[in-house]
């Protein structure tokens, strides 16, 4: 691109010479020295008739031609790929011309690879390369579909598939015909012509796994895959014989042994399933239902596919780690399969397959528990992803109350329990509709927290029960002995999550009794943990084992939701509830010496104050919504001046966070300003200490800056004087113009909301919550700081961040030009010189368009604003194919 234009012929033709001369290899030679070629005519204008004269060049004289022939066709394999490759350095105008190019020379290069079909049908390498080069020109559609069916190339592509050296090629053409085929304007045709030899080929790859060919088998089903997708809608509306005959083949490779094989069909079911349940816009009400019972028998073979696909194999018990997580992976994403069948058939009658099957394999079961659990957990497995919320029957199904009812009763062998107890979970909201059951499954589900290896799924399964039945289980006598479990699992070896989830799941229970029972409920469950924290604090405990208990508390605190306020007759009752307030706000009280007990001991480490801050957080939130909003209030006095403490100690984030939390909940209360006011300012001045000690202060201090500028921006929205009107504002902005090039994306961002914020209250001014002194305050910061902020922004869009941020920085762009459109001209302008030489004239250009009448339009449709923010991306991108910064 630097090269003078009167340069690029001799360099073309010198490139070229090479090209020919490397024709017959290397190949690595060759196509390094196409590739120039082709770049080079992406930038050279002046080479209109890139295409043809290559040709010409390279057919004349007849003699030469097949000599030159791999260096033509490699040079026209890349071409169409050059024309992608964003890479290269040009404008978008640029590119689109040299597309238009292509096409227009789409035609002869179709004819001429036909001519080189039938001429060289002896030499498996150009039949190679002519493949190839096809492929290239589909897949950039540069090449008309009326000149494709009229020429010789789509047989050859079909040919190809029975010879071994031109096998890859033949498939990867026929992957983009199928695909080109999407967007042609003769698409039927071209389908009509490409059905029948891909139906064909169901043969083909019946005696490929037969032979036990792999990668046959697995090209086929690619192709096969590829064919139902891009044309689903055109044979779904048009031809669906042939749709169902494709499904066939599909169903042979769904059901082939190896996952990686199989899983290629997996989108296409989910596509064909979207249309026939309503998700597709390909027909209507009344084709859906004859859509649906023609491809019903399709649907349940696929079942007995996907079956088989989960079931453990006999060496599974020997696999690495690693291996058993790859393969349940692929189990769930079978499963997503299983629920595309059940959108098909209803997920009635798909457990109903699945329980025949598994009554049918129970005897040799129950003959062989240990040789035999594979193949009823594999049922299982199934049944647990068919499960429904939108389907009637299936909450009065007999089939499902039969195999909940079995699910206890099976020998416990190998992975069984497991998938057993999570598939009770699982079908958490049908018990919920039959309460009746539950006794047994809760017996049933509590056993596996015995085990290690059940545990997990125990706990899962559990919480799942607690939240769709706590109406059910919240009575005083099932309370205590779902607390008696729970105290139970402490000597258990459950790993950190299975006990939250624990926790978790007894909360959602706690919530639904009666209010004088919650907080001692609550007690109960809290008091052993509070206990372990207590002996870890003085035996010496570590900050991991503190994390932990902190979380199940946290679990606890954020989980118990009463329905209700005291009624009148507890309170008469309990004359105590007559101000209660929220049982969660209770407990925090409690335990409010020990929290700051662990910040005297492990206040330095940021996991353990990450934990402790949580505890305040999702107790605010639990109480922000409900009867009981605003309770939390009541602790936001001793709250703040506490954590701002803290945070002069240990400038921790999360110390930000909390206050942010409890500036955005309570931020009505005038009673609570004062305590806003000076905890804002304490921890900004530990902010600005923390973040200007060193050079890369900023850098290593990501979360502060995210959370600090998150901070900001709600004083600026909710309190704006706080900051608009103190001498913290212009610390902030230097602070924020220093944080814009930081590389971590949440702290980025929250520094560029800052400065957005800020600028839309100074367009606002009267109009918004600003009063005289916030707006005199923000203007004079502006106009005496705003070629600081210029310099940064222009800076960060020319490539001091990642390009994907520029679209975030153009409002901030566009709001620092309308504080004052003469002064922000003057600062952008000398940011613009400040840039490097070569960033100049791009930089004018977007000053042109960013201070042009459309750009400054006031309207409500966002032109404007689209006028920046195309001016802000072609400036980035122009300055980051220079390498400006």
């Amino acid at each position: 691109a630097e090269l003078p234009p009167q340069s690029h012929a001799a360099l073309r033709d010198s490139l070229l010479a090479h090209a020919v001369r490397y024709s017959a290899g290397p190949q690595v030679v060759l196509t390094q020295l196409c590739l120039a070629v082709a770049t080079l005519a992406l930038h050279m204008e002046a080479w209109g008739q890139a295409v043809p004269e290559l040709i010409g060049r390279f057919t004349s004289p007849p003699a030469e031609a097949l000599a030159k022939l791999p260096c033509l066709l490699e040079l026209l394999t890349v071409m169409p790929e050059e024309a992608e490759n964003f890479k290269v350095a040009v404008m978008p105008r640029r590119r689109d011309e040299f597309r238009g190019l292509l096409r227009g020379a789409g035609p002869q290069v179709v004819a001429l690879l036909g001519q080189v079909q039938e001429q060289c049908r002896g030499s498996s390498p150009l039949v190679q390369a002519c493949l190839r080069c096809t492929a290239s020109w589909l897949k950039a559609k540069s090449v008309p579909a009326d000149c494709l069916m009229a020429s010789p190339l789509v047989g050859l592509a079909f040919a190809a598939l029975d010879d071994q050296t031109l096998f890859d090629e033949g498939v990867e053409m026929l992957v983009e015909l199928v695909h080109f085929s999407k967007e042609a304007d003769s698409h039927a045709q071209l389908v009509a012509g490409i059905m029948p030899p891909v139906l064909a080929l169901g043969r083909r790859y019946d005696a490929a796994v037969q032979a036990g060919d792999e990668e046959v088998a697995r090209a086929l089903v690619r192709l096969f895959t590829e064919t139902g997708e891009q044309c689903l809608h055109l044979l779904l509306t048009q031809q669906p014989e042939w749709l169902v005959s494709l499904a066939a083949c599909l169903l042979r490779g769904a059901a082939h042994p190896d996952a990686d094989v199989a899983e290629i069909t997996f989108n296409f079911w989910y596509m064909l399933a979207e249309e026939l349940n309503g998700g597709g816009r390909s027909l209507n009400d009344a084709q859906r239902v004859d859509a649906r019972g023609l491809f019903a028998d399709c649907f349940r073979q696929l079942l007995q596919a996907l079956r088989s696909l989960v079931e453990f194999p006999s060496e599974s018990d020997s696999w690495p780690a690693d291996q058993a997580d790859d393969f349940r992976r692929f189990r769930y994403a079978v499963g997503d399969v299983l629920t595309d069948a059940c959108k098909v058939l209803s997920s009635t009658a798909c457990i109903e397959e699945v329980y025949g099957a598994l009554q049918q394999r129970l005897p040799a079961f129950g003959a062989d528990p240990a040789g035999q659990w594979r193949s009823i957990e594999a049922c299982v497995f199934c049944a647990r992803q068919m499960i429904t919320s939108n389907e009637p029957a299936f909450f009065t199904a007999p089939v499902v109350h039969q195999l909940l009812q079995l699910l206890p009763t099976l020998p416990a062998a190998g992975d069984l329990p497991n998938t057993a107890i999570r598939t009770v979970g699982t079908y958490a909201n049908w018990l919920s509709r039959h309460a009746e059951m539950l006794p047994q499954m809760l017996t049933y589900v509590t056993s596996g927290l015995q085990q290690q290896r059940n545990a997990a799924a125990a706990s899962q399964a559990m919480k799942h029960l607690c939240d769709a039945c706590a109406e059910h289980l919240a009575e005083e006598a099932t309370m205590a002995q779902l607390i008696q479990m729970y105290l139970g699992t402490l000597s258990f070896s459950l790993e950190p999550a299975d006990r939250v989830d624990l926790v978790a799941a007894l909360s959602f229970v706690v919530s639904q009794l009666p209010l004088p029972q919650v907080l001692p409920a609550m007690e109960a469950i809290a008091r052993p943990l509070l206990q372990r924290l207590q002996a870890a604090l003085e035996g010496g405990g570590g900050p991991g084992e503190v994390s932990v208990l902190l979380e199940q508390l946290c679990a606890l605190l954020g989980k118990v939701s009463p329905g209700a306020r005291p009624t009148a007759d507890e309170v008469a009752r309990v004359p105590a509830l007559q101000d209660a307030l929220h049982p969660s706000v209770h407990l925090l009280q409690q335990l409010w010496g020990v929290l700051e007990a662990i910040f005297e001991r492990h206040g330095g480490d940021s996991r353990v104050m990450e934990k402790l801050c949580r505890c305040y957080k999702h107790t605010s939130r639990n109480t922000a919504q409900g009867p009981f909003r605003g309770d939390f209030r009541s602790l936001v006095p001793r709250l703040l001046p506490q954590v701002t403490g803290w945070f002069e100690r240990q400038p921790h984030s999360c110390f930000l966070y909390v206050a942010n939390v409890c500036l955005r909940g309570y931020h009505d209360a005038p009673e609570l300003l004062p305590t806003f006011r000076e905890t804002f300012a304490r921890m900004s001045a530990v902010v600005f200490r923390l973040l200007s000690a060193a050079p890369t202060a900023i850098p290593d201090n990501p979360d502060v800056v995210d959370d600090f500028f998150e901070l900001c921006s709600t004083v600026l929205r909710l309190h704006p004087a706080l900051l608009a009107e103190s001498e913290l504002l212009l610390s902030s902005f230097q602070c924020g113009c220093a944080a814009l090039r930081i590389q971590h994306r949440e702290a980025n961002r929250a520094v560029v909301g800052f400065f957005e914020m800020l600028l839309v209250l100074r367009q606002a001014g009267a109009r918004g919550n600003l009063s005289p002194a916030a707006f005199n305050g923000i203007t004079t910061l502006l106009v005496a700081n705003g070629a600081q902020l210029a310099q940064e922004l222009l800076l960060a869009i020319a490539g001091l961040v990642p390009p994907a941020r520029v679209r975030f920085l153009s409002p901030v762009l566009k709001g620092l030009v309308l504080v004052d459109y003469a002064a922000s001209r003057s600062w952008l302008e000398a940011a613009v010189q400040a840039l490097p030489p070569g960033g100049h004239m791009d930089g004018a250009t977007l000053l042109q368009a960013i201070y042009s009448a459309e750009a400054l339009a006031r309207d409500d449709r966002g032109a404007g604003d689209r006028v920046f923010g195309q001016a802000a991306e072609a400036f980035s991108n122009a300055c980051r194919r220079r390498r400006l910064l």
